[in-house]
């Protein structure tokens, strides 16, 4: 009983973290031209193989996914109005890693639901108290 108390207090500090995080980042680029751009290619690959490299080495993984699109289908698992978060990713059982994806057209959070499988795009940023940021998230489904 314990031990479920003590990892029930340590998720629930994450999310607190997560949430103070998220609240003072502010998207501060300007869009210059009336058209957007395309997003570079996307790799394809799977939300946990992305959980498991920054599980192993999260210098390597920063090093390796840092900067570069990537797309996976994953379970939704919190909606706000900075973006989608998918927990319970990784392969290993007590891992604290997360996806949180931040997207800047909330219009495309209105008609997706926690729980619901989507599939997004992003570009992968750095890993901050097991949270692996995406910035530029857009729901592909």
């Amino acid at each position: 009983m314990k031990k479920i108390l003590k990892w029930g207090l340590i998720i629930v500090g994450v999310f607190i973290v997560i949430g103070i995080i998220s609240s003072g980042r502010k998207d501060n680029k300007t869009s210059q031209s009336s058209s957007p751009t395309p997003a570079p290619e996307a790799v394809k690959i799977t939300a946990r193989q992305l959980a498991d490299d920054f599980d192993s080495n999260q210098v390597a993984a920063e090093e390796n996914w840092g900067g570069k699109y990537v797309e996976f289908s994953a379970k939704i698992t919190n909606i706000t109005d900075s973006g989608i978060s998918f927990s319970d990713v990784a392969s290993k059982d007590f891992s604290m890693a997360q996806i949180s994806c931040r997207t800047r057209d909330k219009a495309q959070l209105t008609s997706i639901k926690n729980g619901q499988m989507v599939t997004v795009r992003g570009m992968v940023g750095k890993q901050t108290i097991g949270v692996i940021d995406l910035d530029d998230c857009t729901v592909v489904q």
